[in-house]
């Protein structure tokens, strides 16, 4: 018996969880009945409370479609789960007369009101006054506000006053960062100098996120904040201090065949804003063992004393096996548009030696010396940390000279590398990159020649292995997110080049894959990849395996 009870208990509180409710909604009229039929509604619903806010929005829909004088006649409950609610709509209002005689003069210029009256389709009035607000929200009223009063009704039409409160028009005084106590004061000069004594509108707002977005050496805690006093608008921002220095490597030890010691390996080490100023080091160096040396040195300070002026240089030593030698010495000066934008006006020296003193018709001693100019973009990923850059672009001239033991020959480069991420979805992302470099000769050494190959240019070929005095490439991923921190992604690259030392021109072509692995100490990549020139077939013997791990501090 106590059995038989416990399942009819179990059952009937089944059937009260379980049971519905239904609305019906009438009209008085044929007309009417169709009206509401038209906006649709709700009609099961599992609370009363759930009915109740549907005839809330059947209400406002109502009033949206110009039925602003309709009313409830009847409501009542015909059985225990059906509530049945009966509207009277009247005649739709069609347009909203706006008059405009009584309104502040002040206002109508800013709003560029020359009318008495504006007539408008009722059901765009909403819509009307967001847009005549963001007009004022541009031009600094961002506390104004506007009301349409004073409604009378004839025929079709509604009837409404414009008043319009602008309150003070509002100018932007400082920008407060909280959170980093030693954020670059250069910078922080900066910030407040693009937004002082501008409009104070949310444009301004966003342009600062998007500025403090391109620091890498913070993160934004949040979007930031106003804060309005009576005579001051401050503007917020929340930041900590991230983990921009990377650090890739490894050194060994191996023995020539004249028994003697020397180094391999390489050593990838980015260092910002280490001293609170917003600086770069870069310090790259690669030696494969007797074959190829690479050291590059490179440091970017900027707005100097607090200025937007910048300064840059670069130290480049490459040694190709026992045949030359090449040091490359680069300063520019540079000014900051903007935190994305910057220009540079520099002077390039580079110094060949000819280790061997063959001197042959291709190889010499050289001097060379160019005067440059070079425009940089960048647009970062905040909220991407596999790949933290969205766009880039680097375009450099140079016009100069070389200077062997023979003769002097003017000379001309350009170098362009373009950079962009499309964002198809979360998870699908395309890479694309093209990498262009040309070189204007009378004639041409091997040792002037722009060298190219590897990881951060055509891959499926080695480190620097490739020279060329035009090339140009495309290079290209498609990405997808197996998880917040594991991406798989695809390699196709194309390239064409052209060497004139050797009268000779090649195609290339790269394939592969690879995958980054994002942890709390850096970021793993894994690159399988193969390539083969002038449509030769691809030979698995000619694959390369690249394994980076850079670590974040």
């Amino acid at each position: 018996m106590k059995i038989f009870f416990s399942i009819l208990f179990i059952l009937a509180s089944l059937q009260i969880q379980s049971q519905s409710f239904f609305l019906v909604v009438n009209g008085t009229s044929n007309k009417e009945q169709k009206t509401i039929d038209s906006i649709g509604y709700q009609k099961k619903h599992d609370k009363v409370s759930s009915i109740l806010n549907e005839i809330k929005t059947l209400d406002s829909l109502l009033y949206k479609l110009g039925h602003i004088t309709h009313y409830i006649t009847e409501q009542k409950k015909t059985n225990d789960s059906t509530f049945n609610y009966t509207y009277f709509l009247g005649n739709p209002i069609s347009n909203n007369k706006i008059i405009t005689t009584q309104t502040n003069q002040s206002s109508k210029e800013i709003l560029s009101i020359t009318k008495d009256t504006i007539t408008i389709s009722f059901s765009e009035t909403e819509i009307w006054i967001k847009s005549q607000l963001q007009i004022l929200e541009k031009k600094g009223y961002s506390q104004a506000n506007i009301q349409l009063t004073n409604q009378k009704i004839h025929n079709s039409s509604l009837y409404t006053n414009l008043d319009i409160y602008l309150g003070p028009s509002r100018k932007t005084d400082e920008i407060i960062i909280l959170g980093y106590e030693k954020f670059p004061k250069n910078i922080h000069h900066q910030l407040n100098k693009s937004v002082k004594n501008k409009t104070f509108n949310q444009e301004l707002v966003k342009k600062i996120n998007n500025n403090l977005n391109n620091l890498s050496f913070i993160t934004q805690v949040k979007y930031p904040e106003i804060l309005f006093t009576k005579d001051k608008t401050s503007i917020f921002a929340y930041v900590n201090k991230s983990k921009p220095n990377k650090f890739d490597g490894f050194i060994g030890f191996s023995n020539t065949d004249k028994n003697k010691l020397i180094f391999n390996g390489y050593l990838d080490l980015q260092l910002t804003n280490i001293l609170n100023y917003g600086e770069k080091f870069k310090l790259y160096w690669k030696n494969n063992g007797e074959q190829q040396t690479q050291f590059d040195f490179e440091t970017e300070i900027p707005y100097l004393f607090k200025t937007p002026l910048g300064i840059k240089t670069e130290l480049n030593i490459f040694k190709q096996d026992s045949t030359f030698q090449n040091t490359k010495i680069n300063t520019d000066i540079g000014y900051h548009f903007s935190f994305s934008q910057k220009i540079f006006l520099g002077y390039q020296k580079t110094t060949s030696i000819d280790i061997q003193n063959n001197n042959t018709q291709n190889l010499k001693n050289f001097t060379n010396q160019f005067y440059t100019t070079s425009y940089e973009y960048l647009k970062n990923n905040f909220y991407h940390y596999l790949l933290p850059e969205k766009t880039s672009l680097l375009l450099k001239l140079g016009y100069g000279s070389r200077k062997d033991n023979q003769n002097k020959n003017n000379q001309f480069f350009t170098q362009l590398e373009i950079n962009h991420l499309f964002e198809i979805n979360l998870k699908n992302q395309i890479l694309l990159k093209n990498h262009s470099f040309y070189l204007s000769s009378k004639d041409y050494l091997t040792n002037e020649l722009y060298r190219f190959g590897g990881i951060n240019s055509i891959r499926g070929f080695r480190e620097n292995s490739l020279q060329a005095n035009l090339t140009t490439g495309i290079f290209t991923e498609y990405r997808y997110n197996l998880a917040s921190n594991l991406i798989i992604h695809s390699i196709l690259d194309y390239a064409y080049m052209e060497d004139k030392t050797i009268s000779k021109t090649n195609k290339l072509l790269g394939i592969g894959l690879g995958f980054e692995i994002l942890s709390e100490n850096g970021l793993f990549h894994f690159i399988y990849s193969n390539g083969s020139a002038n449509n030769e077939n691809i030979k698995l013997s000619n694959s390369l395996i690249q394994i980076s791990f850079k670590t974040n501090f």
